[in-house]
């Protein structure tokens, strides 16, 4: 009995070493709030009661559509929202999302961002059907005073495409598809549509 007792401890003890093994070694799924995210690319109070995070393709017409509906939430609510982008190139289908992430890397690391980012997406259909679209982006650059030598040396190096290499597979743990996906408030909504839905909900019109 004793030895039957015995053999039953050492089979417990072993499948809860072999379980807690299995729970060390398991990778816990990103949340979020732990997808690092440069302060150029975000605007707003973090502690502000909406928190939206969006993964964009910019060559993505409606990652356009759904920023300039953004755009008109933080200005009407300028202290209600927390916006960060991270990128998302979808280079499967865009052939210009992979340079269109890096012009707008490279213009985080002068807080060019979003003046840039407003360009780049506003001005979408001038440039996505071109075969080299640089030389907008180039121009562009210029418009909002960027640094022409620093930008060139950027979006030539392998850490900017790094960058957004990193965000693009963070964001497929979190089960990223497509483009635009947001959180909005850690909840993950995809597409503008629903988007727009959600801050309806929570921006009632009075």
């Amino acid at each position: 009995m004793k030895k039957k007792l015995f053999t039953v401890v050492a089979l417990l003890i072993v499948v809860g070493v072999v379980c807690g093994a299995r729970k060390l070694l398991t990778p816990k799924p990103k949340k979020v709030a732990e997808v690092h995210v440069q302060s150029a690319r975000q605007e707003g109070d973090p502690h502000a009661r909406v928190k939206v995070v969006e993964f964009i393709d910019f060559q993505c017409p409606a990652c356009a559509t759904g920023m300039k509906m953004l755009r008109t939430y933080f200005e009407k609510y300028p202290h209600d929202i927390f916006i960060q982008v991270k990128y998302f190139p979808l280079t499967n289908m865009h052939r210009h999302a992979m340079v269109s992430a890096l012009y707008s890397e490279c213009s985080s690391r002068q807080n060019k961002f979003w003046e840039l980012d407003a360009l780049i997406l506003d001005q979408q259909k001038q440039w996505e059907l071109l075969i080299n679209p640089e030389p907008v982006f180039q121009s562009m650059a210029q418009q909002v005073g960027m640094n022409m030598a620093q930008l060139n040396a950027c979006v030539a190096s392998d850490d900017a495409r790094l960058v957004i290499n990193e965000e693009k597979a963070a964001g497929q743990t979190l089960g990223i598809k497509s483009t635009p996906t947001y959180f909005i408030n850690n909840q993950m909504v995809v597409g503008t549509k629903s988007m727009e839905e959600v801050m309806k909900r929570l921006f009632p019109t009075k």
